[in-house]
């Protein structure tokens, strides 16, 4: 279970007053559909550990304070971030994957036991 916050600037979608979409989910549809055109020079992944703030406490069905990990990802597009996404996961129900070309995977469920 994660929360997840994107950030998109302004310029990053210059036709945004030209979307034909209400406020709200069709509205984000729409610009996340503009952003998918754009072509993707990088993205840069950022893990940390951290503690959950009242919000996503809330979202995560835990208490503020619980340990969580928190995934930061700049989209780049011609040299400049077009979307910033920040998500924060349940540390007891995730696990992270490296792989050798430097990828991060996270996968989502039970918690195993260290040994």
């Amino acid at each position: 279970m994660a929360a997840e916050l994107l950030y998109i600037p302004r310029s990053s979608v210059p036709d945004l007053t030209g979307i034909d979409a209400p406020s709200g989910s069709a509205r984000a549809r729409a610009v996340l559909r503009e952003l998918q055109r754009l072509e993707l020079d990088r993205q840069e992944n950022a893990v940390e550990l951290g503690s959950a703030g009242a919000d996503d406490a809330r979202e995560l069905d835990r208490l503020p304070g619980a340990p969580v990990l928190v995934v930061t990802t700049r989209f780049v597009v011609a040299g400049r971030v077009a979307a910033l996404s920040v998500a924060t996961y349940r540390a007891d129900t995730c696990r992270l994957t490296f792989g050798d070309a430097g990828g991060v995977e996270i996968h989502a469920g039970p918690q195993r036991q260290a040994s």
